[in-house]
């Protein structure tokens, strides 16, 4: 009966771990557990769109890029390019300065994005996702 419930405990743990381990995806952030970490934001390329088109970060933090797509797809602007991602593939971006960085698939033009970095005002006053970006 010890053994039982010892090995019920162990893979209980194992189950805990495992799920405490997950990525979050569509926008979800990662954060270290200590006040002012670096985050990761995730951004998945799925039917021909940057999800979520927009996001907001703090200077420090890093975006992840991953194709989720059947096509292949690219995450390029004035600073940074990812190169042709293929379907599972993934590009990763420290953005170090604050500002806004708009990007987009150079095989899919109307494909666009934007990383909007510290408290910059856009003059739009929505960064929240509205489901753009796609063709």
């Amino acid at each position: 009966m010890k053994k039982l419930f010892m090995i019920l405990a162990i893979l209980i743990s194992v189950f805990l771990a495992i799920g405490c381990a997950g990525n979050q995806q569509n926008g979800g952030t990662e954060d270290n557990g200590e006040d002012g970490a670096v985050e990761t934001t995730n951004v998945i390329m799925e039917d021909i769109q940057f999800k979520p088109a927009t996001i907001q970060i703090s200077v420090g933090d890093t975006v992840t890029w991953t194709n989720e797509d059947s096509t292949e797809h690219t995450v390029t602007s004035d600073n940074f390019d990812s190169g042709n991602l293929e379907q599972g593939e993934t590009f990763t971006h420290t953005f170090n300065e604050a500002g806004v960085y708009d990007y987009q698939c150079t095989i899919h033009p109307s494909m666009t994005g934007t990383v909007i970095v510290g408290d910059v005002d856009t003059g739009t006053g929505n960064t929240n996702n509205d489901g753009t970006g796609g063709y």
